[in-house]
């Protein structure tokens, strides 16, 4: 991919820092992305916000990729290169190659390689489905407070993923990752009022869930919210 050929659309970037120092750069980026993640956002954003943030700081990703791989020991760094690796940003696509650096920053108790290890796993994107890790990752996230692994072990408990069915427990975490603002979280809050499920069927409520999603651009929360207005 050609990052010059995607326009920019992020505006409240710092465009004052300084290109030499990498390691600043390399964190602020992983650092907001791991924000975006974690506020629910599809994958699709928060590539577009990678693409935009080195189209506006003018960053060679030849540069990039040298001060990466000359850091071998820092979990952002080998998080970064692998997420370059999965999405073919100035390189090749290479999923193996994204999983061997996620699994390595992960084992470095690096956030978002765990979330995205785990997605991995769940969808056996380059790697055989392992229900066990998956569970075992979103457990771990959600224990930091992680939003995104949060509601993802909720899903685990929903759907007996790695565990146990446990709907009233999922409906828990879903609950604390919609209080604490992930729209996926409200979006599934929302779901299991509207159905009845792992909680008392109430549509009031499951109309005020989506809202809160759909507030914050979650599309599949628009469509719930638009049919239940329509419906009652």
């Amino acid at each position: 991919m050609d990052i010059k050929e995607v326009e920019p659309t992020t505006q409240n970037i710092n465009k004052n820092i300084c290109e030499e120092d990498l390691s600043i750069v390399i964190d602020e980026l992983v650092n907001f992305y791991f924000k975006m993640v974690n506020e629910g956002k599809e994958d699709s954003i928060s590539k577009q916000y990678v693409l935009d943030y080195i189209n506006n700081h003018k960053l060679n990703l030849r540069e990039i990729h040298h001060w990466l791989l000359n850091n071998p020991n820092d979990s952002n760094s080998i998080y970064l290169l692998g997420y370059f690796s999965y999405h073919g940003i100035g390189t090749d696509i290479s999923k193996h190659k994204a999983l061997v650096l996620y699994q390595k920053a992960a084992g470095l108790e690096n956030n978002v390689a765990q979330y995205n290890l785990a997605k991995m796993y769940l969808n056996g994107d380059g790697v055989e489905i392992n229900h066990v890790k998956v569970f075992d990752l979103c457990k771990k996230l959600a224990e930091k407070e992680y939003l995104a692994g949060m509601n993802r072990l909720g899903y685990c408990y929903e759907c007996g993923i790695g565990t146990d069915i446990d709907t009233q427990k999922a409906f828990e975490l879903y609950q604390k990752g919609a209080n604490l603002g992930n729209c996926k979280s409200q979006y599934n809050v929302a779901l299991m009022y509207e159905f009845g499920k792992g909680i008392g069927k109430d549509l009031y409520l499951a109309k005020y869930w989506y809202k809160k999603s759909a507030d914050q651009g979650d599309n599949y929360s628009k469509k719930r919210l638009i049919l239940l207005i329509g419906m009652y």
